[in-house]
């Protein structure tokens, strides 16, 4: 089983509390090979994650992050995200010394693994090129790279990759292009390349694999009013992925801050933080909740409307005020 995480030096700990879950919880898997993709990870951090991932006997790989800009062509827009990201979009570029790695699975660093991941190991793509879990998206977000409102949306924290179908397919040209045609401006980074590039030719797996915030603070129906998706899990599919979970993923929510920051609520909290005190990291302290003030304003104001409310103006915020500069700037550009 191959496993691929990107990181920089100051997320390293909480990607070293992913690793360390998803060792823990795959101990009978024969074979596991971490990959990690390091932007300016310092020299003392490398040599924890190789001492954590050595004590379970499994073998790790810091691979150097490689040179975006020059692969790109061009300069990209980063909003809160590293270069790094970009990585899982050029995996031809990134595996190129590794010829032997012909499937994967891209794990965030902001994942706990809570289950067993063989059966998602086995899964058949059949034909597909990956296969990963929907993201709850408005047809705007979609129509600003090129999907129809009928194709899928794919969360980038999770997903199975046909590394020999990336290869032979020219995929990392594919993203090149991609950012060269929207001349490096994309709302959600990496994750706009790889829906632009790959959301037809992903196959759709259970929630189970990547159970984002969005699912566990907001009902199904919530979700419609909130994200506007033109589809998306069903009541029940969500109630058997909370049955079984086997990946959490603590993405961003005006709800709740993720584990790492002071004051999280996140029901998946206090497991987190007791795998990152038994860690080598154990006395990194809680992070302050950096997000300018304007953010934590408006999300304290919409905590205080009431639900039905707070649903309605913040899915009208993030359905049709927040894509729309993007749908404006690139109309006509796909097709």
């Amino acid at each position: 089983m191959n496993i691929m995480y990107l990181c920089n030096d100051a997320y390293v700990y909480i990607a070293a509390v992913s690793i360390i879950s998803l060792l823990e919880n795959n101990k009978d898997v024969d074979n596991i090979h971490i990959f990690i993709v390091g932007e300016e990870i310092s020299r003392g951090n490398k040599d924890k994650l190789y001492q954590t991932v050595s004590s379970y006997n499994r073998e790790l790989s810091i691979l150097d992050k490689p040179d975006i800009k020059k692969l790109v062509g061009c300069e990209v827009e980063m909003h809160w995200w590293i270069e790094n990201v970009f990585s899982r979009v050029f995996l031809g570029e990134v595996f190129k010394d590794y010829p032997d790695v012909n499937k994967l699975i891209y794990l965030d660093c902001d994942t706990l693994v809570v289950g067993n991941l063989s059966d998602l190991w086995e899964v058949n793509l059949e034909d597909h090129l990956a296969a990963g879990v929907l993201e709850a998206m408005g047809n705007l977000h979609k129509k600003a790279i090129g999907l129809q409102n009928q194709d899928p949306y794919f969360n980038a924290g999770l997903i199975l990759i046909d590394v020999f179908k990336w290869r032979n397919g020219n995929y990392d040209k594919k993203a090149r292009d991609f950012i060269r045609k929207v001349n490096g401006k994309m709302e959600y980074a990496d994750e706009s390349v790889l829906n632009g590039i790959a959301a037809t030719d992903m196959k759709i797996i259970s929630p189970k694999y990547n159970l984002t915030s969005l699912s566990i603070y907001f009902s199904p129906n919530e979700v419609q009013v909130y994200r506007k998706p033109c589809f998306h899990y069903s009541k029940e599919e969500i109630k058997e992925a909370m049955e079984d979970v086997r990946v959490v993923h603590f993405t961003s929510s005006f709800v709740d801050v993720r584990p790492w920051i002071e004051g999280s609520l996140h029901p998946y909290a206090s497991r987190w933080k007791m795998i990152k005190n038994s860690s080598m990291w154990k006395n990194q302290p809680s992070a302050k909740d950096n997000q300018n003030i304007k953010k934590r304003i408006a999300r304290r104001l919409a905590m205080i409307l009431p639900i039905k409310i707070r649903l309605h103006v913040t899915g009208f915020l993030h359905a049709y005020i927040k894509p729309l500069k993007y749908v404006r700037k690139y109309n006509g550009l796909y097709g």
